[in-house]
């Protein structure tokens, strides 16, 4: 997805008294990012995103690439690289913190990584399945090998 796709974003907070009130605003992902990653993860739905987007594909895409900046931004090392097995389950909860001001959790599901298990997932990865009317968004999935692990990654609607 190219990082120069606007999304609608609409919301409203309240920050240390602060009342900051957003109308209707096109951003990108780059600016989204750095203002939900302004303060410290704020409550669900605190930036609710209203997506002017052509697919479920489009939206996974987003979603995904945005857990991917906030894994680098918190987490990566000199290269920006990420290794998601020398994560704890704290890190894992404070990605999933973000992604719920946004409206949206992300569920890392980790698995032993072998042959069925790795298959699997790669065929059935959110861009090589057929996404129909009735495809859910946490239908999609994406799949990452670190060490002996498989995470598997997929999203859905708070």
């Amino acid at each position: 997805m190219s990082t120069n796709q606007n999304i609608d974003i609409d919301y409203n907070y309240d920050n240390n008294n602060n009342n900051n009130d957003y109308d209707d605003e096109d951003m990108n992902i780059e600016q989204i990012f750095n203002e939900v990653t302004k303060y410290t993860p704020m409550e669900p739905n605190a930036y609710p995103l209203h997506f002017e987007l052509n697919s479920l594909k489009e939206l996974f895409e987003f979603l995904l690439e945005f857990v991917t900046m906030l894994c680098k931004k918190y987490y990566g090392d000199e290269n920006q690289q990420v290794n998601l097995a020398n994560m704890n389950l704290e890190d894992f909860v404070l990605i999933n913190k973000y992604m719920n001001s946004i409206g949206f959790n992300c569920n890392f599901n980790a698995l032993p990584t072998n042959s069925t298990i790795i298959n699997n997932t790669y065929n059935n990865r959110y861009d090589r399945i057929e996404i129909t009317n009735n495809t859910k968004l946490s239908d999609l999935l994406f799949g990452i090998k670190c060490d002996t692990i498989l995470y598997v990654i997929s999203f859905c609607k708070i």
